[in-house]
């Protein structure tokens, strides 16, 4: 039988086919996700833009503190510190800040001998070895006295705020030094005799009071509110450079300072690699080999000296000492970036004035114990225009700190009693009268208001041409000179103590391009 249209059975519907109501729900269900894609690119893209901006700004992007786990966000890439192209004249202004157990005496008494032989002005203290009058939160510098001509050098200890620029010509180098916090901390430690206050025996007496460090940030034990609580509490070192106690990256004043840091400073002297530092410090000032000889000073010794803390004081440490970690971390990557891209020869400079350097203090021990000895001759090479060492070098490089402000008082009353000094150094490899000072007019004393730091403008913008980048040669297209030779008689220095220029970086593993902190 025949079924007609209207007979014929309805196809069975597909199983996939939805009904109304599903699809509404469908609908509502997808209007709904929208909407909350919505909300998170409202609120999340300020901060992603932020992060994109900071990426492609020149200096701007992340870096993380070894081993610290906190994220220090906006703060400035692994920069590279300049040096000169050519150095026509040497940079005569400059600002060394203090810190505080991280070899900072060496230092100052090496730029202090600077200072003497050029005649540069140097402020000094009212009394002792530190600018109190600055460093105190309350000080200005309206009481400084005037010298003519204007400043040149500051050196002794204050904390560094941007004041310091008010007294100093624009053109004003400054720098720092920093040490590895766990090398800091029991040179803190040893230097206050905490161990003895709180009756801590043995040879690890740091890592020992690491154990609980609550007894470091309260007055139990006796210690109560001594220095070395005050110093572990405000991280000494970030204190020293303008950080205010407690401070952390994640605060906005802490990021503040640490763009002042970057911007205003030329390079930061790391202890742990001390010859590298001065070095790149020489070619960054344009000063010559002879002015960067020193010996230690202020070097002291102690049974936990060497000993390496353990996981859990180290993580310790770093929980109360977190910036100073932080900053070290940064300063110390960015000093490795900047010798990789200065090449080998960078390297070869700094072994040959590790052995210029071992061999002038040879030359100074032994004038102690002989009455007539030649003098050393240091030749001209690659590195230096060649230069005398004598019996007053020596002197000069055994000169304490407090030596030094004496030498600078009694040339000052000379100058104004008008006599003359007939003073001795080394020019250019010959002994001779000290050159007179430079005649330079009078500049008027800068007015400085009156008001809180917070309120000071911002920092003028001085319109220098930026100096050209560093360019990143290849290792294997330099060459590697051979070292001048030291003429001098005596003991020969040990020169196997030294890897070469390709042994150290791949020591230090510094990678082409530095991570960017995990988020």
């Amino acid at each position: 039988m025949m079924q007609g249209p209207l007979n014929r059975p309805r196809l069975s519907q597909p199983k996939f086919a939805m009904d109304r109501k599903k699809m509404l729900l469908l609908q509502s269900v997808a209007v709904l996700l929208v909407i909350v894609a919505f909300m998170l690119l409202v609120y999340e893209y300020p901060i992603g833009r932020k992060q994109q901006v900071g990426e492609q700004t020149e200096g701007q992007a992340q870096a993380q503190a070894q081993g610290t786990g906190v994220q220090m966000q906006s703060m400035q890439q692994i920069i590279t510190w300049r040096t000169a192209p050519s150095c026509d004249h040497p940079k005569n202004n400059f600002v060394f800040i203090e810190v505080n157990r991280a070899g900072s005496t060496t230092i100052q008494c090496m730029l202090m001998r600077y200072a003497y032989n050029h005649h540069l002005h140097v402020i000094l203290p009212r009394n002792g070895l530190e600018l109190k009058w600055i460093k105190d939160s309350g000080a200005t510098f309206d009481d400084l006295p005037w010298a003519d001509g204007g400043y040149n050098v500051i050196v002794h200890g204050m904390t560094y705020k941007w004041k310091v620029h008010d007294v100093m010509p624009p053109d004003t180098s400054y720098f720092s030094i920093l040490r590895n916090p766990e090398n800091h901390f029991k040179s803190m430690f040893h230097y206050y005799d905490v161990g003895k206050v709180l009756g801590i025996t043995g040879k690890n007496q740091a890592s020992k009071i690491l154990k609980n460090p609550s007894a470091l940030t309260d007055k139990k034990g006796g210690i109560g509110e001594t220095q070395f609580v005050t110093s572990v509490r405000m991280s000494a070192q970030a204190r020293d450079l303008g950080f205010g106690p407690g401070t952390d990256f994640d605060q906005p004043k802490s990021l503040e300072n640490f763009r002042n840091i970057t911007r205003d400073f030329g390079m930061m002297v790391i202890l742990e690699h001390l010859s590298e530092s001065l070095v790149l410090l020489r070619r960054v000032m344009c000063w010559e080999l002879r002015d960067i000889l020193y010996l230690d000073k202020a070097v002291t010794t102690y049974s936990y000296k060497d000993i390496p803390m353990g996981s859990r004081q180290l993580s310790n440490l770093k929980m109360i000492n977190k910036i100073d970690f932080q900053l070290y971390d940064f300063f110390n990557q960015t000093l490795w970036k900047t010798i990789k891209g200065l090449g080998p020869e960078f390297l070869e400079e700094v072994s040959y004035y590790r052995e210029v350097n071992i061999e002038v203090a040879e030359y100074c021990r032994q004038i102690e114990t002989e009455e007539t000895i030649a003098k050393l001759s240091i030749p001209a090479g690659k590195w230096t225009t060649g230069f005398m060492v004598h019996q007053r070098t020596c002197e000069e490089l055994k000169l304490q700190f407090e030596d030094w402000n004496t030498k600078f008082i009694m040339r000052r009353n000379a100058e104004i009693r008008g006599e003359s000094e007939n003073d001795v150094t080394d020019t250019e490899g010959t002994e001779g009268d000290l050159p007179p000072p430079p005649k330079v007019d009078n500049l008027p004393r800068p007015s400085i208001p009156k008001e809180k730091e917070e309120n000071l403008p911002p920092p003028p913008k001085v319109d220098t041409p930026p100096p050209p980048p560093l360019q990143e040669e290849k290792v294997d297209n330099l060459p590697s000179p051979p070292l001048p030779e030291i003429k001098k008689k005596g003991k020969k220095t040990d020169k196997k103590s030294h890897n070469s220029a390709k042994d150290i970086l791949d020591e230090m593993n510094v990678p082409d391009e530095l991570p960017s902190a995990p988020k």
